[in-house]
């Protein structure tokens, strides 16, 4: 891939269809069991309404789309670490005008299970979701998009880029280490539908030059 094959953008409400696809194949059963709370709303469904609204963990705002040979291929999801708090209580008022009280309930109930874990400190510029298609990998654009999140790191003024990996997702574990990045916590997570069955996370930080 030559670096006029790959473009990337920031995304926009219209992209709504194709971030669900791509940040769903990042947390697979793990996002059904967050967002598929309520017969005949999907999990696709929820996520690509959150990602058409503003002020929420998966909102168009924080997303970038990367095109290969102009075909959207990928997805980078990032913000600043301070926003995390103040975007979970945003996350969960916009689920309750899309799930309705009861699920929204059983929502904040099911993140209990998260309570240790520790996604980002709030001098960090957090990538919350990166996700390229299949039968698009191995052609550079997840380094692409890596390298992308920390240009915008440094347009925040931050100097270091986190991130967390599931256990047993060893190919983007190598990647993120080729690349810089190092293992500095590592969190048990009691549920055996947590991450796919992988039982914890992973947190990874990068201090940028």
């Amino acid at each position: 891939m030559s670096p006029s094959d790959l473009a990337i953008r920031p995304a926009t409400v219209s992209d709504a269809g194709l971030a669900a696809e791509l940040i769903y194949l990042t947390m697979g059963i793990e996002a059904d069991w967050l967002f598929g709370q309520v017969p005949g709303i999907s999990t696709h469904t929820v996520l690509s309404s959150l990602f058409q609204r503003s002020n929420n963990r998966v909102t168009h705002s924080f997303a970038s789309i990367a095109a290969l040979n102009g075909q959207d291929v990928g997805l980078l999801l990032a913000y600043p670490g301070c926003l995390l708090k103040r975007l979970d209580w945003l996350t969960g008022l916009h689920l309750l005008g899309i799930l309705g009280l009861s699920a929204t309930l059983r929502v904040v109930r099911i993140q209990s299970a998260y309570q240790d874990l520790i996604e980002a400190e709030a001098d960090e510029f957090y990538i919350s979701n990166i996700a390229v298609f299949p039968r698009f990998q191995g052609q550079g654009v997840g380094k692409a998009l890596m390298a992308y999140a920390e240009q915008l790191a440094r347009e925040n003024n931050l100097q270091k880029c986190s991130l967390i990996v599931t256990y047993g997702h060893e190919p983007a574990r190598r990647l993120y280490a080729q690349i810089g990045y190092q293992v500095v916590q590592t969190f048990q997570i009691e549920h055996p539908y947590v991450a796919e069955g992988s039982g914890g996370y992973d947190r990874m930080v990068k201090f940028l030059v």
